[in-house]
């Protein structure tokens, strides 16, 4: 997909101001100029995707991610503004709230040459995610915890989910649980359905059968978890333990736990994903899947950062290995 590039001109006719004073804006002299005609030069600037061409490269980095609710994002932008800055960087944060059409905004607004590269996370779908966009403008770019095109993006950084959902369910089956829910953050999306082909291969590895009853798609809030786990519970199914692909969906599991009376571990055991504060700070402490953040957000730095310099990359995919915590929310059933 091809930008249409966008002129001063074009700017003016559709705020109804004179190019003069497009110009003034651009340039950030504001004197004499109302609030209002500034924020409609602000709404035609951001919509159009239009590029200041006079404005120089500076030590700005853009980093598009689906939101800060989860920790685990939350996480990840921290560690990345610790690298970023060490290395001179300063980071400039948009959040798209899972939305497709609100990451194709951001982008779009960080395409100014003021910012030497975007570090892009993403939730959509491979069909609509901005890649062929960031291409076309010749950003430097790093695709950050996604699997969505691999092999289009200059550098990806992930997690390796599929291990990492593997190990936490062969840990629940080596301690005897043969009765595995799972829960999904997401019904449609790309690197949660890796983590869920962890899952499934663990089981057929030991020779168990994966049950649709005992899997639930939903999303990864707290709400979300509770309802999707209330009607895992309401179906009648029978299950020793049930895995969440976040700890935030593990805290709605451990609500309605407490609400109806159901022990942590002694009736259900509970693994999460991604180590976050709640996992440790949560009665019993959970068991969960460390996705290693500071080094995801090590490596998505200095790939940003040679990009920038113009230096090559020897490795344009690097895949970070997770490591299950084992704490107190998982019991072993004798045989």
């Amino acid at each position: 997909m091809r930008i249409k590039k966008v002129t001063v001109r074009d700017i003016a006719k559709e705020s109804g101001v004179s190019i003069a004073t497009v110009s003034r804006y651009l340039n950030q002299d504001f004197s004499s100029m109302s609030m209002a005609t500034r924020a409609r030069i602000h709404d035609v600037v951001e919509r159009s995707g239009y590029v200041n061409t006079r404005t120089k490269s500076s030590g700005v980095i853009g980093a598009v991610i689906p939101g800060l609710s989860d920790p685990y994002f939350a996480s990840l932008i921290e560690q990345l503004t610790i690298r970023l800055e060490a290395a001179g960087f300063t980071l400039l944060l948009k959040i798209t709230q899972d939305s497709a059409e609100q990451e194709r905004k951001a982008i779009r607004s960080l395409l100014s040459p003021s910012v030497s590269g975007i570090i892009y996370m993403s939730t959509v779908t491979s069909e609509e995610n901005c890649i062929e966009l960031l291409r076309d403008a010749k950003k430097p770019f790093v695709m950050l915890d996604s699997y969505m095109s691999e092999y289009n993006a200059p550098a990806l950084v992930f997690s390796d989910g599929t291990a990492g959902m593997y190990e936490a369910a062969n840990y629940l089956i080596q301690l005897g649980h043969r009765d595995i829910a799972y829960l999904s953050g997401l019904q449609v999306g790309i690197f949660e359905h890796y983590r869920y082909q962890g899952y499934v291969s663990a089981l057929l590895s030991h020779g168990l059968t994966v049950k649709p009853e005992l899997i639930r798609f939903k999303d990864f809030s707290i709400e979300g978890a509770m309802a999707a786990f209330r009607d895992l519970l309401d179906s009648g199914a029978r299950f020793s333990a049930i895995i969440c692909e976040s700890d935030l969906m593990a805290a709605g599991v451990y609500q309605v736990c407490r609400q109806q009376g159901i022990s942590i571990p002694d009736d259900l055991s509970v693994v999460g994903f991604n180590n976050s504060l709640e996992s440790k700070i949560i009665e019993p402490q959970l068991t969960t899947v460390d996705q290693l953040v500071d080094q995801l957000a090590e490596k998505a730095a200095l790939m940003i950062r040679k990009q920038i310099k113009g230096e090559s990359l020897t490795d344009r995919v690097c895949k970070v290995t997770p490591k299950l915590i084992c704490r107190e929310s998982v019991r072993e059933i004798p045989h």
